[in-house]
């Protein structure tokens, strides 16, 4: 009984601490924070060109008002790649993909971890299909989706980690801190012999992209 006594005593004086630490200590206010342009993101890549921005829908444009999103689709003969990035200082930012292809009756699969090609940089790699469809059947069609995240010049690649760094930051006064969410997609061919080719071709333009815009992105962020 002494013991949890004395435990609590220290808890007490940890916290008493802590809130006085608060009070007192005045972190100086976040730079402004400036994203990357849609002048700094290439519009010949890989082989793929996109001539013009996305509009993005108002009920987007209204979920994400506090960050700075860039949306585009980029061509090819063999098949488009929409490539998303949003840039931000609050959870807004925190885009998860899962949820939103979840909510629009799709299901994952082939929900993995792997390396760009040519990069050390880890990107989040899945399939979302139809609810309805066989699993691990491409015949069904879908989306082949590749996504990562950027906070204070680290590549995150989940969720929770992310949402763990941002927390970190509150706590720590750096409200400000710059978060990047990458996202690159492409449908997924009616044709499963097709899937391996079109998966490296995804991959292929993820890492050009993320070559590019590594040092702003680590400067923006660090």
């Amino acid at each position: 009984m002494p013991n949890i006594r004395r435990m609590g005593y220290f808890l007490t004086l940890i916290l008493g601490a802590a809130l006085a630490t608060s009070m007192v200590w005045k972190p100086a206010p976040p730079a402004h924070f400036v994203g990357i342009t849609s002048a700094e993101v290439p519009r010949e890549l890989a082989g793929y060109s996109a001539p013009e921005d996305d509009i993005l829908p108002p009920d987007v444009r209204a979920a994400l008002a506090s960050t700075d999103p860039l949306s585009r689709n980029y061509h090819q003969a063999s098949g488009d790649v929409n490539f998303l990035l949003i840039g931000g200082t609050d959870r807004s930012a925190l885009h998860d993909p899962r949820s939103c292809l979840i909510g629009a009756g799709m299901q994952l699969e082939d929900d993995h971890v792997e390396m760009l090609p040519g990069t050390q940089i880890e990107a989040r790699s899945c399939r979302a299909v139809s609810q309805n469809a066989v699993p691990g059947a491409s015949s069904q069609g879908g989306y082949d989706i590749l996504y990562l995240y950027i906070v204070n010049g680290k590549v995150i690649n989940q969720v929770t980690q992310i949402r763990a760094a941002m927390l970190l930051s509150a706590v720590l006064g750096q409200r400000g801190t710059p978060v990047y969410f990458l996202r690159f997609t492409r449908s997924i061919s009616p044709n499963p012999q097709e899937y391996t080719t079109d998966h490296a071709k995804l991959q292929q333009f993820a890492a050009e992209m993320w070559k590019h815009l590594q040092p702003r992105l680590v400067a923006s962020s660090g």
